[in-house]
């Protein structure tokens, strides 16, 4: 009898360890700054992205990605949370600032203090957390910019295992990078190529228990480097082409838009950024972990398109850029490889968000789901099988201005038409995105209702989550015009 009980238990025990074998790998990769019109499957003729489009045929592709913020800092605190910036707190760049950024002429409106929080919460229960917690070996790679690490404790105080070259901030030269990979390095090697290098050492080290790689690239933030022989090989392209460089000033902005990809330097940092995600799948590939291994390729807010720093993209024909809440600054590629259910090819147009990322990544992996937690994501599973997922709105709240270009904003979406309150112009914008995705007539005056309706549950939602809302500045508030030429690092 104590045999046949040892039996069962030995079988047992090897049945759970065959099952926890047979867990599927992640691998989230986060693009900096990456336009919706970066890449070559989304109509750029200019760059060149033969890496990152093969994937969109061979995995499956979301055409209406959008970013919970049009900043850095907000949607990697999204991703990792589930929360929405409104309700977490982390709203801007970090720390940010309250300086009035306008045209010449402008007078301050509203007053827009720092974030409400200073970084990412010891409360919050991450997705390094939570995946660590169900036996994942966690590793956290590349920019952080969620607070400081002597604030947050960074990665490792967040449910990563390991990390490696941590950007804290925002500051990288990416050719001179040595700091960041210890007697890995030297002046002049590519710190895409390094981080790249690490991460395939990484996914492909042999282990006993699944891994969750989180790798946040520094590429495509400013400053924009290329490496030599692509910058000559993009200029050689420019000129063939006779791109010439184009601006335009939009109302809701004081900063002019390029209206053209036109230049080398984003182009051949670009290509060689796309070089090294090919590298990157294709040692996943070789390593024979890749039909096991579930991978999230996205980026954290739209293009950097306005023209006060060199180098910028473009993302016309879509409106803004970072940091706006039009369509430029909040909509991103978005690829996902999940064996067994992405079928090549295929393709979606739903709405989706990148808080969506959580509840998605638990049941993908059979984790339980926490709905405290990622309160404001839905799981993406049923897409893949052409299911409808249950969202009633999409929100976004950016009460600040910004060197780029942008006024204070907040924005809901529902179905088809998206409003944009606008706290310095004192007015609000409708759009029928489904008539007009470039956002260029307003239907705000001559749709009353549908404006009053969104305007109050847009209102509503900033209630519920306690977000600060731009107020009138007292005298002591008042900030005096700042150019944006000037201002300090940001996300």
């Amino acid at each position: 009898m104590k045999k046949s009980l040892y039996l069962i238990l030995l079988t047992l025990t090897t049945l759970t360890a065959v099952a926890e074998a047979k867990k599927p790998n992640i691998m989230f990769i986060l693009i900096d700054d990456f336009g919706w019109y970066d890449v070559g499957y989304n109509g750029s003729t200019f760059y060149e992205t033969p890496q990152i489009d093969r994937l969109a045929k061979e995995w499956m592709r979301f055409d209406n990605c959008y970013t919970p913020s049009p900043m850095c800092s907000p949607t990697r605190t999204s991703i990792l949370t589930g929360k929405n910036p409104a309700r977490h707190g982390v709203t801007q760049w970090l720390k940010g600032a309250d300086y009035f950024f306008a045209r010449q002429d402008d007078e301050q409106v509203v007053y827009c203090p720092v974030p409400k929080s200073d970084g990412i919460k010891e409360s919050e229960v991450t997705l390094g957390e939570t995946f660590r917690d169900a036996g994942y070996d966690t590793a956290f790679f590349g920019k952080w910019h969620m607070g400081s690490l002597k604030e947050t404790g960074g990665p490792k105080n967040h449910g990563y295992d390991s990390q490696k070259a941590i950007i804290e901030t925002n500051s990288c030269n990416l050719f001179n990078c040595a700091r960041y990979f210890p007697g890995k390095s030297k002046k002049g090697d590519c710190y895409t190529d390094l981080i790249t290098d690490e991460a395939i050492d990484f996914v492909t080290t042999k282990r006993d228990q699944p891994f969750y790689l989180h790798l946040c690239h520094f590429a495509m933030h400013a400053r924009i480097e290329s490496k030599p022989e692509l910058r000559a090989k993009f200029a050689k392209k420019a000129k063939q082409l006779g791109i010439k460089s184009e601006t335009a000033l939009d109302d809701y902005s004081h900063q002019p838009h390029k209206l053209q990809q036109n230049s080398p330097e984003y182009a051949g940092e670009l290509y060689n950024l796309d070089e090294n995600i090919g590298r990157l799948v294709d040692a996943l590939k070789e390593s024979g972990q890749y039909e096991n291994t579930i991978i999230i390729f996205t980026g954290d807010n739209g293009g950097r398109s306005t023209v006060n720093k060199p180098d910028a993209t473009s993302v016309m024909s879509l409106r803004g850029g970072k940091t706006f809440l039009f369509e430029g600054g909040l909509r991103t590629p978005l690829l996902i490889h999940w064996p067994g259910h992405s079928a090549p090819g295929s393709s979606s147009d739903v709405q989706v968000t990148s808080m969506d990322f959580y509840p998605s990544l638990l049941e993908m992996t059979g984790l339980a789901a926490r709905p405290d937690q990622h309160v404001d994501g839905v799981s993406l599973v049923p897409l893949f099988t052409g299911d409808p997922i249950r969202r009633n709105a999409l929100y976004w709240h950016f009460p600040h201005y910004q060197g780029e270009g942008s006024y204070p904003a907040s924005a809901i979406r529902i179905g088809d038409f998206k409003l944009i309150h606008n706290y310095h112009h004192k007015d609000v914008l409708l759009f029928n995105l489904s008539d007009d995705p470039h956002e260029t007539k307003n239907l705000a005056t001559t749709m009353p209702e549908k404006t009053k309706a969104l305007q109050g549950k847009l209102m509503e939602y900033l209630k519920e989550t306690k977000a600060y809302r731009p107020k009138t500045p007292t005298p002591d508030q008042k900030r005096k015009r700042r150019s944006g030429t000037k201002e300090r690092k940001k996300g």
